[in-house]
């Protein structure tokens, strides 16, 4: 019995050291497990930031080995550093300087000149943008379909724009009428010129602004030489009805084609007062002398509204 309780307060003893050896051996497994762990997810975010940006993880390295280099190397106070020494210690640099310094300037260089490159590619790169706003508005707001009635819309102004073109036409040719030659009256007109028809035009009647594209050819009245002629050189006269005059087209010209329709044909004398007056003028090769009374036959081909 005295054995016995002698020993247990030893067994007892040995019994809690025992578990008190258990915890503080758990619990060092678990610190090692957690510092491992940890470490690990260290260098895995090492090693994607190498991936990310290898120049800038390679010069932190080398500036943390040649620091380590150039204190090993640094001469202790009192003794002198060999030549050999300050030699590597000049060729690595101070600490926190980076050796591989030239690459990442290099490496710069060269997207700075891929910049520009890249920049011109962009640019010449075609976009389908659309000129037209209320396009741009239809297609934005409804979609496809809107875009297609918005290019349905348009189509049918465009076909309705040549169908009356050519009802217009039509027309003209249709109600275009030859004046007999014992029903031709010379007519004066307020503005000082006279005229008389040859043909009598359906199409649509001159007015302000409108374009006018006509055969002309001049002929001096009294001596009857053609001075310009448009169907000997091919190319129509076109000018503004009321605008700006110039070339053959006089003041007397204007005054005379008044009234007329597209598809007519007119004979203007035009006095010289209203022609080239005083000055004259030079048509093509041939001289308008000062003056000179002039003969205008003026055949309209084309008499429209101007373009908006």
């Amino acid at each position: 019995m005295r054995m016995v309780k002698i020993r247990s307060p030893f067994l007892l003893y040995a019994s809690m050291m025992t578990t008190t050896t258990t915890a503080m051996s758990t619990t060092t497994t678990t610190r090692g497990v957690i510092g491992a762990t940890h470490i690990a997810r260290a260098r895995r975010d090492t090693a994607s930031r190498r991936v990310a940006h290898p120049t800038k993880t390679s010069s932190s390295s080398s500036s943390l080995s040649l620091s380590a280099s150039a204190k090993r190397r640094t001469r202790r106070p009192g003794t002198r550093a060999s030549s050999s020494d300050d030699d590597v210690i000049d060729a690595m640099g101070a600490p926190g300087e980076d050796a591989r310094a030239p690459e990442p300037a290099i490496a710069t260089g060269t997207a700075k000149a891929a910049q520009p490159v890249e920049e011109k590619r962009r640019a010449n790169v075609r976009r389908a943008e659309s000129t037209d706003a209320v396009a741009t508005f239809m297609t934005r707001r409804f979609g496809l379909k809107g875009g297609l009635a918005w290019l349905g819309v348009l189509t049918f102004g465009v076909v309705s724009e040549q169908l009356k073109t050519r009802r217009e036409t039509r027309e003209a040719i249709v109600n275009t009428r030859d004046v007999d030659a014992s029903e031709r009256r010379e007519v004066s007109t307020a503005g000082g010129t006279s005229y008389v028809d040859v043909v009598v035009g359906g199409g649509e009647r001159v007015a302000p602004q409108y374009l006018l594209a006509a055969h002309v050819e001049v002929k001096i009245t009294n001596t009857g030489e053609v001075v310009f002629d448009t169907r000997k050189k091919g190319r129509q006269v076109v000018w503004s009805y009321g605008g700006r005059l110039g070339g053959a087209i006089t003041r007397g010209v204007e005054d005379g084609v008044a009234g007329m329709r597209q598809g007519g044909r007119r004979v203007i004398k035009v006095p010289a007062s209203l022609a080239f007056g005083d000055d004259g003028a030079v048509l093509g090769d041939n001289i308008v002398r000062p003056g000179t009374d002039l003969t205008y036959d003026v055949e309209l081909t084309r008499v429209s509204i101007p373009p908006s």
